[in-house]
């Protein structure tokens, strides 16, 4: 193994950049939670980097871009994939670009037409690279078919793009669009269900 590179150390994992076959590669740690047994702790880190993992390939499967993978280790609790270059949306996103917002609501369609739910939807979680949005950190990922799961994803998303582009707020407009789009009814009603979690307040 080359040399890694701390990138960002996190809650859940560390990420690293490092090589891999003569690639760049990102590797993601899952950390060890002291609290915790020591034999549970390894079998929950080990259960949800394998999930993780499923959910990058699903996703990809289903035509929506997210990082290759090279390598699984679970019992190191560690996936090996591929380095995407590009900025962040949270950094990327202007007012000449804003038609990438109508893309991603249909990509965000697409992955709750089948199920899955990113769990972590943010600005800080799409990379723009050659101009298309591509989906990284499956870490709290989950399947799921209920519309209240599908519209808690959209609304932390909604959370984050405003409290970073309130200046571009047609482009939120645009994700809904795109996404009404690809879903149809079921678009509009989980949609509709946004404003009943926030009257609710169980959004986090």
């Amino acid at each position: 193994m080359h040399e890694k590179i701390l990138l960002r150390q996190g809650a859940e994992a560390n990420l690293y950049k490092s090589e891999y076959l003569g690639k760049e590669a990102l590797i993601k740690e899952r950390i060890p939670k002291d609290y915790r047994n020591a034999e549970l702790d390894s079998e929950i880190r080990k259960r949800r980097t394998k999930e993780e993992a499923q959910l990058l390939y699903n996703a990809k499967a289903l035509g929506v871009r997210t990082p290759l993978i090279y390598k699984i280790d679970l019992s190191g609790a560690t996936i090996i994939m591929e380095f995407i270059e590009g900025k962040r949306m949270k950094d990327a996103l202007n007012g000449k670009n804003l038609n990438l917002c109508k893309l991603l609501g249909n990509k965000i369609g697409i992955l709750h037409s089948n199920g899955i739910v990113h769990g972590d939807l943010t600005t800080s979680n799409i990379i723009i690279h050659n101009n298309a949005p591509v989906f990284i950190d499956f870490g709290l990922g989950f399947h799921s078919r209920k519309t209240e799961d599908f519209a808690v994803d959209l609304l932390n998303f909604r959370k984050t793009y405003n409290a970073t582009h309130y200046k571009l707020g047609k482009g939120w407009n645009l994700i809904v669009r795109g996404y009404i789009e690809r879903r149809g009814n079921a678009g509009k009603e989980v949609v509709g269900r946004i404003p009943k979690i926030e009257e609710r307040g169980r959004y986090l």
